[in-house]
């Protein structure tokens, strides 16, 4: 597996990707969950969620659990529809900062996948 990345340029990178990224960090959780196809799921914290309502409940759930910023520092795209982007966290969870990677699969113009690893 390529493990290069490239600086974050939201400029490069699918609509669904970034416009995913603001309503995360900005806590708009509907605007999460329409970024989303049917039947989508994520993977976080080694948990599978399914279906929109599962996934709005998710992100509002991971949003509110700890305080923090996070940084985009990286990204990473394998094809058009495969985009990973590194994200540090820093906050008052355990072990205070972490760098993820949220690894996006996109089709028809919305997220179908999307898994959140260290």
């Amino acid at each position: 597996m390529n493990d290069t990345f490239t600086a974050y340029d939201p400029a490069t990178l699918p609509a669904p990707v970034v416009a995913y990224l603001d309503a995360h960090d900005e806590k708009r959780y509907a605007d999460v969950a329409a970024l989303f196809a049917p039947g989508a799921t994520v993977l976080d914290d080694g948990k599978t969620y399914e279906g929109i309502e599962a996934i709005r409940a998710w992100s509002e759930k991971s949003s509110a659990e700890y305080t923090y910023t996070s940084t985009r520092i990286g990204q990473r795209t394998a094809d058009g529809s495969q985009v990973t982007v590194r994200v540090r966290l820093d906050g008052n969870f355990p072990g205070g900062t972490v760098v993820l990677r949220y690894r996006f699969t996109l089709r028809a113009g919305l997220i179908d996948d999307l898994a959140i690893e260290v």
